[in-house]
């Protein structure tokens, strides 16, 4: 297998113990001997995408398409991405983007059930068809739109905010420790917003000097310089009693350089269960669903003041705006304190 040395030094340093990688190893052979390339003597790290997908389909059809499995092919052609491989980048953002939607509609019909009983969950489960484990992103808006349309049909639009709007991701609250530990020695929330915002910039930096993906993103000098200039994104804006925050674009460096509006709201767009229905003349997901954005905006300041905040939607792509833009109360006690 091209690039051995550095797929196990990848996986290694990414906390996998030598079962793990010898498992990561067996999933990329598994593909290597699956494609046509490998019969014709050619190294896996060039495979088109299109036969990268035609085998995660077939681990689908199998019920193997575990995210373990999935993963271990994404880091595959992010290392080889990294090394040279021609391609091999866009597939690791492709296979990364089939492990975003796992699982999320399983855990909003859990929080559905915590919130408002076992009897409403189950009546709006009932009109909801979740895809199989391992399908495309593109498999998710239909059962998206019927869990969203379900859930406001049901509860009205504001009990179905709260349902939308948490940490469906499962994000510990120890992933913002430190960062609660520079708000509280911060004078103001301004001043940490500033710094927040300065220490988000030299992390893409970082990525944009080394070529490596920030999640499943590709970053460029323009798009560093780009969030450098846009204070909401990656940080926030005080006025008043909110902080405004704008999400950054999902695919920055061609949203950068688009024209096109709709191209724009398609690679600003970060939910892999609606973006593909993004003008869509049918199946298109309500922007209601944008509350689980919302929910996922306002975690980081939940954690960071120690207590809840509310978040509304200022803007989103799937009401039509070209970006997704957020208004986050700040607490009273903050207030107060700051």
């Amino acid at each position: 297998m091209l690039f051995e040395k550095e797929y196990r030094e990848r996986c290694a340093t990414r906390g996998l113990d030598e079962a793990g990688i010898s498992r990561a190893i067996e999933s990329v052979g598994a593909l290597e001997a699956e494609t046509e390339m490998a019969r014709a003597g050619l190294a896996l790290a060039s495979s088109p995408l299109a036969l990268v997908e035609a085998h995660v389909a077939k681990l689908v059809a199998r019920d193997e398409a575990t995210d373990e499995r999935i993963l271990a092919l994404a880091r595959y052609f992010a290392v080889s991405g990294g090394l040279g491989a021609i391609g091999a980048e866009a597939i690791a953002i492709r296979l990364l983007a089939y492990l975003l939607p796992v699982g999320v509609l399983p855990s909003m019909a859990k929080r559905l059930a915590e919130l408002e009983g076992n009897a409403v969950r189950d009546r709006v489960m009932a009109k909801v068809v979740v895809p199989p484990q391992g399908s495309p992103p593109e498999a998710y808006p239909v059962a998206t739109k019927a869990f969203a349309s379900a859930l406001e049909a049901e509860l009205g639009a504001q009990k179905a905010r709260r349902v939308l709007a948490w940490n469906v991701h499962g994000i510990p609250a120890a992933a913002f420790a430190e960062e609660r530990e520079r708000f509280l020695a911060a004078p103001s929330i301004e001043a940490w917003l500033v710094g927040f915002h300065t220490r988000q910039v030299a992390v893409l930096e970082k990525h944009a000097k080394e070529g490596t993906l920030w999640f499943e993103q590709k970053i460029t000098p323009r798009v560093v310089e780009f969030v450098r200039e846009s204070p909401e994104i990656l940080g926030g804006v005080r006025i008043g009693d909110h902080i405004f925050a704008t999400k950054i674009p999902y695919d920055p460096d061609r949203w950068l350089v688009s024209e096109d509006p709709l191209e724009r709201r398609r690679l600003a767009c970060h939910c892999p269960l609606a973006a593909s229905t993004i003008g869509a003349k049918d199946a298109k997901v309500p922007p209601i669903w944008c509350a689980c954005s919302a929910g996922f905006e306002k975690f980081m300041f939940d954690m960071v003041f120690g207590e809840e905040t509310e978040c509304e939607v200022l803007e989103s792509v799937l009401d039509g705006s070209g970006r997704c833009r957020f208004s986050i109360s700040i607490p009273e006690s903050i207030l107060r304190a700051k």
